[in-house]
């Protein structure tokens, strides 16, 4: 078998393994979806953050093609090592599309839906920070990625996510504060 059918044969079962994850997850939102019209229940995020949430996609965008446009010239010119590696390239430019996307989300009240009322519902973020730490950095250890880059990021990410969730906590008392005479 050549290498090209290898490849082909790889990339289909890829696709296929992608397809079958996905399939059921859209099916049950879908389904979901229905039952709640049915239920005449209200939808699990109002307009307002709706829109928080398509801005900070937007946001997340804009930082996403940024960053592949630094990867490019930082490639372009072959000083670096790091930047051949695609692995690296994507765990990074997953890193941080997710945490403009989140960040934004908890600064504009779009992260946890309206009907959340725990105080400390925007601090979920950090479990998934956390988590996705551990799961880069055991990529990096195991030297299946090129370079440390993708853990930087990641402390990066989590480290910002720390910086937005106090920021957003203390705008909060500090809204409470004032209302309460």
């Amino acid at each position: 078998m050549s290498e090209e059918t290898k490849t082909v044969i790889t990339a289909a079962l890829l696709i296929f393994a992608a397809a079958a994850w996905i399939w059921p997850l859209a099916l049950g939102i879908h389904l979901e979806q229905e039952a709640r019209k049915k239920r005449n229940e209200p939808p699990e995020y109002d307009e307002r953050q709706r829109i928080a949430r398509l801005r900070a996609g937007n946001h997340a965008l804009y930082a996403l093609l940024s960053f592949l446009l630094v990867w490019t010239i930082a490639d372009q010119f072959g000083r670096f090592d790091w930047t051949g590696s695609m692995l690296d390239m994507t765990l990074c430019a997953l890193l941080l599309s997710w945490s403009v996307w989140a960040g934004d989300c908890i600064l504009h009240d779009g992260f946890v839906s309206w009907k959340d009322k725990r105080k400390d519902a925007n601090a979920s973020v950090l479990v998934y920070c956390i988590s996705m730490l551990s799961f880069v950095r055991a990529f990096c250890a195991s030297e299946v990625c090129a370079s440390w880059v993708p853990f930087l990021f990641a402390c990066g990410n989590a480290a910002a996510m720390t910086a937005v969730v106090i920021w957003k906590v203390r705008k909060e008392k500090r809204a409470t504060a004032e209302e309460a005479p």
